[in-house]
């Protein structure tokens, strides 16, 4: 039987179902935690980048992020640049709160609390069903 097409970017959704097998993946995003930028630009301030950059993206590690959507949950996956894509987590439809404004996607989070994600436009369909499947709005800044 053939897998329905999955909404997002193809090359995202070719490099999970390497991972995510024993599910159907319905959508799958490239995404940046919010301050991914300024942890990756830090090594120009010299001295002080390390200490300007500490925790720009906690609770999420400083690397680009996958937001995958499957039927039943949603799964978030760190992507290290020479390293395959590892499991950050698994959320159940309804277990978590989302809201959207403009390209950053809010999340709140069972173990990591407040999370906020940088999408692209192409990522719409994805952010989309994110929203869809949360118990309500995240709570406003």
């Amino acid at each position: 039987m053939p897998r329905p097409p999955a909404a997002g970017h193809a090359k995202v959704v070719t490099e999970l179902r390497s991972v995510l097998f024993s599910e159907p993946i319905l959508g799958a995003a490239r995404v940046q935690p919010k301050g991914y930028t300024r942890a990756m630009l830090a090594h120009l301030l010299g001295w002080a980048g390390p200490i300007i950059a500490r925790r720009a993206t906690e609770p999420l590690p400083p690397t680009i992020l996958y937001l995958a959507v499957t039927p039943v949950d949603i799964r978030l996956f760190s992507k290290p640049a020479w390293s395959d894509a590892f499991e950050i987590g698994r959320w159940k439809r309804a277990s978590y709160r989302a809201s959207q404004d403009r390209r950053r996607l809010v999340l709140e989070l069972e173990r990591l609390g407040r999370v906020t994600l940088i999408t692209r436009a192409s990522a719409q369909p994805v952010i989309d069903l994110v929203v869809g499947g949360a118990a309500g709005p995240a709570a406003p800044m």
